[in-house]
């Protein structure tokens, strides 16, 4: 029987939650994101409403890792401006999130006070509003699988197992790596009604149709089933020359060094849940497909991929604690101090980091306008970050990473990937070659590797146009090295 702290539960966690919204909304302005990856999902969203060719020389969107949130994206962008409708969609995300991680908590727990640490703990820890702000399809995912959770937890409710048939058949076109929770959901409810094969067929028919819906329409709108974009990364970062011991020791690494700190430990705790052993089947499928194929890539943006996990370790979090009813006659005291201590922690630290990440938008929108100014109409240029510069400007452009350039992936497959990355300014002086470019915008950082070292070194002259130490983003000139060859002639 559900303990009770009293109907309003549910009330504190959305009065914190529309706080943070609330404050969000007046700091961020003009509207900003910590990654420059959504402006790539804006530009996408925009190109289906507009039907244009894009900076990159396509006609339909490129770089689409996420189906489902860029066509949400698409009806809100027709009602406002599309940065302001990013974030609408965020915070949507985000409350969609907090929702269902309440509503999930309170159930696996039986605790009211339980279920609403739990869910502020789940926006208000370090990094979280970090990710769900960061114009991506991250919240949505979160969003996602903790409503399978809480879904997972009523197998004889036959309606919630239609909206969980539905949902699993969503999972893949929200984020590609999802189909493994898809499939080891899939195996559980195989498992649990295989005597009743009438219900199994129907239930695996709605999945198989949701699916076959959202295949057809990633089809009609990027000409591609699976995204290009986890492909592109693979082959660009380059851990292709890695051993297993080495892939296996970066993904422990990655987990251990998460800004998620305790959280992830509830994970443990998951067998607690209904269908945790389905749910840690996931985790592990997941951390060993990204060993196999990008290990490396759990460090990326602020290790923005474990982040699926959280809600995953504060359902276990919660089962332990339903458990062992660790709120025995103190849960107002413990629940009012604890809520208070999180959100006061959150705008000491998470807050600040947020607002701060949001330069990087203010760095792009000084370099978009300098290059207006200063590059010719017809310069083509060679960049990696893809997103806010394409979306902003004319200029023809060539992502040398791949994403927005599916053409450079085979570069990079072809040296970069086998090599380990010890050959990636082959890759790039391959793709400046075949695309002519004529300049150049680099952000200087290991991150990215050496991109302009890798063309001096093929023979490329770089004549620095925007640099210094003021300057995150350095702009050149090119002169490829046959052309240097004919002046010294």
């Amino acid at each position: 029987m559900i303990s009770r702290l009293g109907s309003g539960g549910g009330a504190l966690v959305a009065l914190a939650l529309a706080g943070v919204v609330a404050a969000t909304l007046i700091a961020n302005q003009p509207i900003r994101f910590p990654l420059d990856d959504a402006y790539i999902t804006i530009a996408n969203a925009q190109q289906i409403v507009t039907g244009a060719v894009d900076s990159y020389g396509y006609t339909r969107p490129t770089g689409a890792t996420s189906l489902v949130h860029m066509l949400l994206l698409v009806p809100l962008g027709l009602v406002m401006a599309w940065p302001a409708a990013s974030l609408t969609l965020a915070m949507l995300a985000a409350s969609a999130y907090v929702l269902g991680l309440y509503r999930a908590l309170l159930t696996v727990s039986g605790h009211r006070g339980v279920a609403i640490l739990g869910s502020i703990a789940g926006f208000a820890g370090i990094k979280l509003w970090y990710q769900l702000m960061n114009g991506l399809e991250t919240g949505l995912a979160m969003a996602a699988v903790i409503w399978t959770v809480y879904l997972a937890q009523f197998p004889d409710n036959p309606a919630r197992r239609r909206w969980l048939a539905g949902l699993i058949g969503v999972l893949p076109f929200i984020r590609p790596e999802l189909a493994l929770l898809t499939a080891v959901l899939a195996i559980a409810a195989a498992a649990r009604l295989y005597r009743q094969p009438a219900q199994l067929a129907r239930l695996a028919a709605l999945t198989l149709g949701v699916a076959a819906l959202l295949a057809a329409l990633a089809w009609a709108a990027t000409g591609e089933l699976v995204p290009q974009t986890a492909g592109a990364k693979v082959a660009f970062f380059g851990d292709g020359g890695l051993s297993l011991p080495d892939r296996l020791l970066i993904v422990l690494l990655s987990v251990a060094t998460a800004p998620l700190g305790w959280v992830l430990l509830g994970l443990a705790a998951l067998p607690m849940v209904r269908d945790g052993w389905a749910l840690l089947a996931f985790v592990g499928a997941y951390l060993l497909a990204s060993a196999l194929s990008l290990p490396s890539g759990l460090m990326h943006n602020e290790q923005r991929y474990l982040f699926i996990f959280v809600p995953l370790a504060l359902a276990g979090w919660a089962a332990l604690a339903g458990r062992t009813d660790v709120m025995r006659g103190r849960a107002p005291m413990i629940v009012s101090a604890g809520a208070a201590l999180m959100i006061a922690s959150f705008f000491l630290g998470g807050w600040s980091f947020y607002r701060d990440s949001l330069r990087i938008t203010a760095d792009q929108e000084q370099l978009a306008s300098w290059a207006k100014r200063n590059l010719p109409r017809d310069a083509r240029v060679l960049i990696h970050d893809a997103g806010y510069f394409g979306w902003q400007t004319d200029f023809a452009l060539v992502d040398v990473v791949g994403l927005k350039s599916p053409d450079s992936i085979a570069a990079h497959r072809r040296w970069t990937l086998p090599s380990a990355g010890k050959d990636r300014g082959r890759a790039v002086d391959e793709i400046a070659r075949q695309a002519r470019v004529t300049h150049a915008v680099i952000l200087d950082r290991p991150f990215w590797g050496d991109i302009a070292g890798h063309l001096r070194k093929a023979g490329w002259q770089l004549d620095p146009l925007r640099a210094g130490p003021d300057a995150d983003y350095h702009v050149y000139r090119l002169t490829p090295p046959q052309q240097r060859a004919a002046r010294r002639e």
